[in-house]
């Protein structure tokens, strides 16, 4: 395919094979020896293809060589995912379709030892088979994490019967060779690090966090033991015969299969984690790592409440109410603000029907103009859909003083990430909510969960012009305000807890253009204000949240409600 020195040798025949074929590889293109790996594999698995013990052992060879691999396709999709869907599908599927390619390749060479009982040589091979099985079960849930997708019961079972194998041969606690360079690991070991990544995760990790934890997962699980006998009243469990991950144990008796968690020894791990980044924060709160150990102080004490024996539940920021009913959505910051923006320059006009013979002889017969509602539903409409999120509205699962809980459908939920910008309204009125994706939870095959954390309820789209040096005061054309100067889109968000609350005031601006006490012009079509950057609230690759002040002591920062006053008219707000 590629042309890189291939012989007709098969290249899965031995080490040595595997050795050479390896080498003729070029090292800065890991996509193309990803197709190549892939294709081995999936010869190999083929029903005719000749399968051996000197066979499976170049297979592991090979598949430890493909670390080196799978880790450069990882930085890659954690580096670069973000820039566009198209290249976060490529670099997913590449990491998906490898694991995927193992676990093919190696329920084939398992088919070949169940018929091969009576050979030492390949029962010789199971446990090492059974442990690589185990960890590619292990890759292919934290790979679909990284698109918030949890397993199906399906997959449970798989990895269940793979552990039960392995305690009916009773080697689950056998010394494996981790890699041919030293290191041992255990089958129970590798999987419990199967099992308690998913556990981890409640859905609001990005893949850089996920691939952290994975990475201390390994160290964590060290002490980690399954046994017959419960160690409290709430500690966790895994039934061997059922299709779900570890559970905490509840009052109603346990049936099936089970085995028990003592989860003590990982939660004190965190919990000294969290203490000593506390204490660094608190003697070096100036220091440059201080943002980076802030962000991880709040991961591990997530991660800490998560396998924590004792059932302490997390504090919310606010009670759930549930609630039904569904909302529309623009999601981004680039629809966000295009939209708003678009509805503060053009706001959809009224029609003056006495200026037409039609519009007139209505006047006339029926004292109103009959179908104005209708017209203006319908350019609202038109103008909605250019922005909306695809798929339609989401529906309403349950709010709180501080967000929503949502199902959206999987066409929109694949190109959202933890931290994109959601714009929500009840189904066909007015008023706009600002969030921030929090949480990603894929539910079902169309559907996903979405946590969003509310900071805004009033925004409107503004201009933020940054005047040229040297250039004229603001003028007037055709009576509008108008402002030299470079010019970007920005929401101007007001958050009230209250209705009497006269709100606190914001800004969200791309990413580049955020700088302290920057010194801006927010133009609308009424007004001009000189303003400037407060202290950073929170950044994202591309927007930032600042606080927003004026920028002259004799002109005070105008406010969110005010501007959306002038833009929206009462009687059209209530339509």
């Amino acid at each position: 395919m590629f042309g890189f020195h291939k012989t007709n040798r098969d290249p899965l025949t031995d080490v040595k094979a595997v050795e050479r074929w390896l080498a003729s590889f070029p090292t800065n293109d890991p996509l193309a020896i990803h197709s190549e790996l892939v294709a081995e594999l999936g010869r190999i698995a083929e029903p005719a293809a000749r399968r051996s013990p000197q066979r499976l052992e170049a297979v592991f060879h090979l598949d430890h060589h493909c670390s080196g691999l799978r880790k450069a396709l990882t930085v890659q999709y954690i580096e670069h995912a973000s820039r566009s869907s198209k290249i976060e599908h490529q670099l997913w599927s590449a990491l998906f379709d490898l694991t995927q390619a193992y676990l093919v390749a190696y329920y084939a060479f398992g088919r070949e030892v169940s018929h091969h009982a009576q050979s030492a040589k390949w029962q010789q091979l199971l446990p090492e088979l059974l442990c690589r099985q185990v960890v590619h079960m292990g890759l292919d849930a934290k790979v679909r994490l990284y698109r918030y997708e949890q397993w199906i019961p399906a997959k449970w079972a798989e990895l269940h019967g793979l552990f039960s194998l392995a305690l009916s041969r009773q080697f689950e606690r056998a010394q494996l060779r981790r890699n041919p360079n030293g290191g041992v690991t255990t089958i129970e070991h590798e999987y419990l690090v199967a099992l308690l990544l998913p556990l981890m995760n409640s859905g609001n990790m990005t893949a850089r966090h996920l691939e952290w934890v994975a990475g201390e997962l390994d160290e964590w699980c060290a002490p980690l033991r399954l046994s017959l006998e419960p160690s409290s009243v709430t500690s966790f469990f895994i039934d061997l015969g059922g299709r779900e991950g570890l559970r905490r144990r509840t009052p109603a008796p346990l049936e099936g299969r089970v085995l028990f968690l003592d989860t003590r020894p990982l939660h004190s791990v965190l919990m000294q984690n969290v203490v000593m980044l506390e204490q660094k924060i608190k003697t070096q709160p100036l220091s440059e790592r201080t943002p980076k150990r802030t962000e991880q102080l709040g991961l591990l004490t997530k991660l800490a409440s998560q396998v924590d024996p004792e059932f302490k539940p997390f504090a919310r920021r606010g009670e759930r109410t549930a609630a039904a009913g569904t909302v529309d959505a623009i999601v981004g910051f680039a629809k966000i603000s295009g939209y708003l923006r678009e509805e503060e320059q053009n706001p959809i006009p009224y029609v003056e029907h006495g200026k037409s013979f039609g519009g007139t002889m209505e006047l006339a017969v029926f004292g109103r103009a009959r179908n104005e509602a209708d017209r203006r539903v319908e350019l609202a409409r038109r103008r909605f859909a250019q922005f909306a999120a695809p798929g339609g509205p989401w529906e309403v699962k349950d709010v709180s003083q501080t967000g929503f809980r949502l199902l959206a459908p999987m066409s929109i939920a694949n190109a959202v990430t933890l931290g994109t910008l959601a714009a929500i309204r009840p189904h066909g009125q007015t008023p706009w909510t600002l969030g921030i994706v929090r949480r990603m939870k894929r539910m079902t095959a169309d559907r996903a969960e979405i946590g969003l954390q509310v900071i805004a309820n009033t925004l409107v789209g503004v201009d933020l012009v940054e005047p040229r040096k040297g250039a004229d005061d603001d003028y007037s054309v055709n009576g509008e305000p108008t402002v030299s100067g470079r010019t970007f889109h920005a929401l101007f968000l007001a958050l009230r807890k209250r209705d009497n609350d006269p709100g606190v005031q914001s800004l969200i601006v791309p990413a580049p253009e955020y700088q302290p006490a920057k010194r801006l012009k927010l133009v609308t079509s009424k007004v001009i204000n000189p303003i400037r950057f407060g202290r950073l609230l929170e950044q994202q690759p591309d927007w930032v949240w600042a606080t927003v002040e004026s920028g002259d002591q004799t002109a005070p920062l105008p406010s969110v409600q005010s501007i959306m006053g002038e833009i929206i008219p009462p009687a059209a707000a209530n339509e």
